[in-house]
């Protein structure tokens, strides 16, 4: 498990999703907007905006926490690379 600790400018959620052939609709998801400081090898940073799905039971722990720094728990989907900092 890796933690993410970031800024969180926005809690929204997202459009729901109908499938034109089926009709079938899938809710929207429920989403952190982050922005988060990457450093940079000539000592500076910069700063990337990270939207970030998270399960309806852990809404209520970001409610009111807008322009506060957060700590989410996330997972991995796909090939990341990793360097030490």
């Amino acid at each position: 498990m890796l933690t993410i600790k970031a800024k969180m400018l926005h809690l929204f959620k997202s459009a729901d999703y109908t499938n034109r052939e089926t009709g079938e609709v899938t809710l929207g998801k429920n989403k952190l907007q982050l922005l988060m400081e990457t450093p940079l090898k000539n000592g500076g940073f910069k700063n990337e905006l990270l939207d970030i799905s998270i399960p309806p039971e852990k809404v209520h722990l970001y409610k009111d926490k807008e322009n506060e720094e957060v700590e989410v728990e996330v997972a991995l989907i796909g090939k990341a690379t990793f360097y030490g900092i």
